[in-house]
């Protein structure tokens, strides 16, 4: 398991970390502390077209549903199936198997920002 220090954090319920010209995208600690039960997980589709602040998943919840968003816009590369068919890996292990799915943006200086962001917060 990951340390949830490398990751950015986005949404207050999501993370992020960047690597080479790709981001991933998972549900963070935070996000996870009132739920006690993940029942769906609806992802985007590989190649399917993201936009930030525009909704392009969600989780269904025991508190209901979480929507999903990604911070650049660009192309789903992968998403994670296991998720998927077990969404309790998401509250198992949700910076490491648990991670949703990955993002290629199309414009790779949004990932300078992204990156930059995280160094100058302080959470």
């Amino acid at each position: 398991m990951s340390s949830s220090e490398e990751f950015i954090p986005y949404m207050v319920y999501e993370w992020l970390q960047v690597e080479d010209d790709t981001v991933t995208i998972g549900i963070s600690d935070e996000g996870l502390s009132e739920l006690t039960d993940i029942t769906t997980v609806k992802l985007p589709s590989e190649s399917e077209e993201v936009t930030p602040d525009e909704i392009c998943g969600e989780i269904e919840t025991d508190e209901g549903v979480l929507n999903l968003y990604c911070p650049v816009e660009g192309k789903v590369i992968e998403i994670n199936a296991a998720v998927v068919e077990n969404p309790a890996l998401i509250m198992e292990d949700p910076y490491g198997d648990g991670w949703l799915f990955r993002v290629e943006p199309n414009n790779v200086e949004d990932l300078d920002e992204l990156s930059s962001g995280a160094s100058s917060s302080d959470d």
